[in-house]
């Protein structure tokens, strides 16, 4: 029997966890470095908003361009230029012509890029795991985990590096690891052949992309999700880009620090996202989501107060641990609901849902923290995050996540085969 390529996946696997590991030491660099230059957390938000709203605003309309470009190709554009937006910045710097409008601007571009990237290699997959002979569920744990385990270590390195050469100069760090995973795809990744859909080429590139909020609307359980979900990332999207780097800043006073915080963060979310795989068939998914986000707010209350910074320290492990579990449960809810010729479309216009309110938690995150003071507006998130939770208990809505559907992972012409039970 003839070996089974596997050198394709394991690549696409490392080029998935390289990017990201990219994304999250931008996450803490070009923030502090804003922080550094201006020393004003209004600005800090405005960055934070321009990081987010061109990703969310490419995820919605990326999936049509992706399909016209091709998974490979996408991939590989999206992380050089990403990569090169990135460089922009200390070169700028360096010549001393970096004003808030270039710095502004390269973050956006660098944002654009982000989300069509992760999309195509998300789409890469199921091909390259069947020829790899590996099944897809396990396959797509590797990437969970492997992104997370990115987030992890991409912020402590961060804050390490920037305490070691500047905030400028792990720019250049950030654009290189791009730049390698550009390179591995290139190397050893082959191209995906298309799906060849002749009702997506009859029809327009509005109506293609709309078509994931038709889909959305006759399901009140991805209605309810996707608003749930927009609501909470608002709440907590200035957490990590905004108020932890404040609150470090008045109180622990170091970036390392900051970086340990959100690596300890991450750690949690791998360990949590790990024991969820092993013992989620005896589990709610109901009550596991429920409890999950009431933790996630109770976290968020005790980090208000500022506690010594190794209670800080195990309190973001716990915030970690409980956010584990919540992606995968939303990943496999919308994966058995939605066929998969339409998963692109659908799963685009849900992402860009969820994320719409970000860029707004970002930008308001900066502006509140200089009016009431980051320990404030912490415990305000935190009220109104624990009261949202407690109102999930009466939701009826809620009950269909344990609902028992057709399971099964072969799909042909966009819907499930049969299968018992």
């Amino acid at each position: 029997m003839m070996a089974q390529p596997r050198t394709p996946i394991f690549a696409l696997l490392a080029a998935n966890a390289l990017s990201f590991m990219a994304e999250a030491i931008a996450m803490v660099t070009i923030p502090w470095f804003v922080l550094e230059l201006t020393g004003s957390y209004a600005q800090m938000g405005i960055v934070g908003f321009f990081t987010v709203l061109p990703r969310v605003i490419a995820t919605f309309l990326g999936g049509q361009v992706v399909d016209r470009l091709g998974f490979r190709a996408s991939s590989i554009a999206s992380d050089m230029l990403s990569g090169l937006s990135v460089c922009g910045i200390p070169i700028l710097y360096a010549s001393g012509h970096l004003t808030f409008t270039w710095l502004i601007a390269l973050v956006i571009v660098g944002a654009f890029f982000d989300g069509p990237g992760a999309t195509a290699k998300d789409a890469m997959v199921p091909e390259l795991a069947s020829s790899a002979g590996i099944g897809l569920d396990r396959v797509n744990a590797f990437f969970q985990g492997a992104r997370r385990l990115s987030l992890t270590i991409g912020p402590v390195a961060a804050g390490f590096l920037i305490a070691w050469v500047g905030a400028s100069n792990v720019l250049w760090v950030n654009a290189v690891v791009f730049g390698l995973s550009a390179l591995v795809t290139i190397a050893f990744i082959p191209p995906v052949s298309m799906p060849n859909d002749e009702n997506e080429h009859s029809s327009t590139f509005w109506t293609n992309t709309l078509f994931g909020f038709r889909f959305i609307r006759q399901h009140r359980l991805l209605v309810w999700l996707a608003g749930t979900v927009c609501l909470m990332n608002f709440l907590d999207a200035p957490l990590a880009t905004v108020q932890l780097p404040a609150l470090v800043r008045e109180n622990y006073g170091s970036a390392e620090q900051l970086g340990i915080l959100l690596g300890v963060d991450g750690g949690g979310a791998v360990v949590g996202a790990i024991v969820f795989s092993v013992i989620s068939v005896r589990l709610s998914r109901r009550k596991t989501f429920i409890t999950c986000f009431l933790v996630v707010g109770l976290a968020i209350l005790i980090i208000s107060a500022a506690p010594p910074y190794p209670v800080a320290l195990a309190t973001m492990f716990v915030m970690g641990l409980a956010g584990g579990p919540l992606n995968p449960i939303l990943m496999s809810i919308r994966q058995e609901r939605v066929p998969l010729s339409y998963r692109a479309r659908v799963f685009g216009t849900t992402t860009a849902i969820s994320f719409v309110a970000i860029p707004l938690g970002q930008l308001s995150g900066g502006f509140l923290i200089e009016w009431v003071g980051v320990q404030a507006i912490l415990a305000a998130v935190a009220v109104i995050y624990i009261t949202v939770v407690l109102s999930f208990f009466l939701n009826p809505v809620l009950r269909e996540m344990d609902a028992e559907l057709v399971r099964s992972t072969n799909w042909t012409d966009g819907r499930p085969e049969s299968s018992p039970g």
